[in-house]
């Protein structure tokens, strides 16, 4: 089986709706991430992509050794797998959170463990955390950029709140955090090269303000995806790009970028409808995920002007367009979004460059406890 790009000796071998990884693709996506952001030590990338340690563990061969974790679950694997510095880029404020996070300290005294806080609750449970650690934590303050989710506004408000993470007991401030959330799907690079340069403005406010006061500020952090590239050339920024080690669908309308998609699924078609022009493929929301309007949800690869039309739970009904598709035929989709396809499946299948199955990788950050 060969469609597009990705080969397949046997399709046979796998129940569908599979996830598969090629691996070749994997490595050719670190190399473009560490081209871009000059070198290893540069780039802050997130685990909630893949969370896998196996994918983890080829990072940190390559000599990417910093991460960002939206969960718990992401930083003890990605601790046990031995990263040096992981940044928990989520509030905490659940008491179970704030223990597993004083665990997590404890447990690996290897690791620097960083937080980010937008509110005065923030500093104040993390400053309960380094009572029971007996040592600092060092913050990120989160700065809302123009996306309206977490965050502190910018101007006097943020520079007010950095200077009240120094003045919390047993909190140092290390620098800003930005999620530029607002470029995600513009596709112009001027564009968002426009409000990158806006952003690190804003940011820029915060280091002057910062260091009038006397209070360090040390690194910044700053992007996703769709803004990650802006960032790399500014020296007081480490990129934290989310999707770049799977790519998808979404991601690949960015033509500046050299990224392929590493990740996909093997579908099958089970039924058809010659009235309605339509086939009917086992690759629902339940092995693909729904957060993307229907029309980006997934393409098959070996037929671009096919179109999904209907998506339930087991079933995506697409409409031909001219594709020669019967039932059992075999197809391969790319995602929309990589993301939130790695928590549809338990493991990802390993392919190799001829299509052959080679091991898995498995997902073992994936379920919350």
């Amino acid at each position: 089986m060969h469609q597009g790009i990705y080969k397949l000796a046997n399709p046979n071998a796998l129940d569908t709706p599979a996830m598969l990884t090629y691996s070749h693709i994997v490595e050719e996506n670190i190399d473009e991430i560490i081209r871009i952001c000059g070198e290893p030590e540069n780039v802050v990338p997130h685990a909630k992509t893949h969370k896998s340690s196996d994918v983890l563990n080829i990072q940190l061969n390559r000599g990417i050794k910093s991460f960002k974790c939206a969960t718990l679950k992401e930083a003890e694997v990605v601790a046990g797998c031995g990263a040096s510095e992981i940044v928990i880029a989520y509030p905490m404020v659940h008491p179970r959170k704030l223990e597993r996070f004083s665990n997590l300290i404890k447990s690996f005294p290897g690791t620097d463990f960083r937080a980010i806080a937008s509110s005065k609750v923030h500093l104040n449970l993390l400053s309960e955390v380094s009572k029971v650690i007996d040592g600092d934590i060092g913050v990120y303050m989160d700065l809302d950029t123009g996306m309206r989710r977490t965050g502190v506004q910018p101007g006097t408000n943020a520079n007010e709140f950095y200077q009240s993470i120094d003045a919390t007991d047993g909190l140092s401030p290390i620098g800003v955090h930005v999620f530029d959330g607002e470029t995600l799907y513009i596709p112009s690079f001027k564009e968002r090269s426009l409000m990158v340069k806006r952003n690190i403005g804003l940011m820029e406010e915060i280091w002057r303000a910062a260091n009038t006061s006397g209070i360090q500020v040390k690194d910044n952090l700053a992007g996703g995806s769709w803004s990650f590239q802006h960032y790399a050339d500014n020296p007081n920024i480490r990129p934290t790009p989310g999707t770049w080690i799977y790519w998808d669908t979404r991601n690949a309308e960015m033509e500046e970028l050299g990224f392929r998609i590493a990740s996909l699924i093997l579908g099958q078609i089970v039924d058809e409808d010659a009235e309605m022009d339509t086939v009917t493929i086992d690759i629902g929301s339940k092995s693909c995920s729904s957060d993307q309007p229907l029309q980006h949800r997934f393409s098959l690869v070996q037929y671009p002007d096919t179109e999904l039309v209907i998506q339930n739970e087991e079933h995506a009904v697409v409409r031909l367009n001219g594709a020669p598709l019967n039932v059992g035929d075999f197809v391969i989709a790319a995602p929309g979004h990589a993301c939130t396809l790695t928590v549809k499946f338990p493991y990802t299948n390993v392919v190799s460059k001829d299509g052959e199955i080679v091991g898995r990788y498995v997902h073992d950050a994936r379920d919350r406890i």
